[in-house]
C-alpha cells in the first residue's frame, strides 16, 4: 500500500472518528453496552487518525509535536477499556484529561509550525477551555461543558481529518 493511500485512511479514520464523537457528546445511546462498542470504535479511529495528523507534520512539529503525540498515543491507551478503576481512580477520565493536554502540546507545536488549517488545533484548545470554564460553573453547566467540549474535540479531528484526506488526493501536503 502506498503511503498517499495509508494517509487518506488515517484522514479518513480522523473523520469518522470525530463525527462520531460529536454525535456520543449528546446521551443518544441509552444502552450500556452499545455505548462501550461506541467509544471503543472511537478509541481505535481515534488513535489512527492521531497516528496519520501526527506523522504527516512530523518534520516541522519539533520535539513538542513528538512528546504531545506520544502523551496522546499512552492516554488513548487508558480511555480505552472497561470503566473500572483498578488504580484507585477514573482511567477514563485521567486518559481523557491527559489527552486533552496532550492536544493541546500538539496544537501549540502545530501553531509554531506554522501548519495549516488551523481549525484543527484551535478547535482542541477550545474544547478544553469549555470544560474548564464550564466546570467552573454551578450546575447544569458542567455537563454542559462536558458535551460540548467532546464536540469540540470532535471537531478537530474532522477537521483534521477533511485536511488529511484533501491533501493526500492533491499529492501535496500541508
Amino acid at each position: 500500500m502506498k503511503t498517499e493511500q495509508l494517509f487518506r485512511l488515517a484522514g479518513l479514520a480522523a473523520i469518522l472518528a470525530g463525527l462520531a464523537r460529536i454525535a456520543v457528546a449528546f446521551p443518544l445511546l441509552s444502552d450500556p453496552i452499545a455505548a462501550q462498542w461506541a467509544y471503543t470504535a472511537i478509541d481505535v479511529l481515534l488513535l489512527l487518525g492521531l497516528i496519520g495528523i501526527y506523522l504527516r507534520r512530523a518534520g516541522s512539529l519539533g520535539f513538542l509535536g513528538l512528546a504531545s503525540f506520544g502523551v496522546g498515543v499512552a492516554a488513548l491507551s487508558f480511555i480505552g477499556g472497561p470503566d473500572a478503576d483498578p488504580f484507585g481512580f477514573s482511567t477514563y477520565e485521567q486518559g481523557a484529561a491527559v489527552l486533552a493536554i496532550a492536544l493541546v502540546g500538539l496544537s501549540v507545536a502545530w501553531v509554531r509550525a506554522n501548519q495549516r488549517p488551523l481549525a484543527p488545533p484551535l478547535l482542541w484548545f477550545a474544547s478544553l477551555v469549555a470544560a474548564g470554564a464550564l466546570s467552573a460553573l454551578p450546575a447544569p453547566w458542567p455537563a454542559h461543558g462536558y458535551a460540548l467540549a467532546g464536540a469540540l474535540f470532535g471537531a478537530g479531528f474532522v477537521a483534521a481529518g477533511v485536511d488529511l484526506w484533501r491533501s493526500q488526493s492533491k499529492g501535496a501536503g500541508s
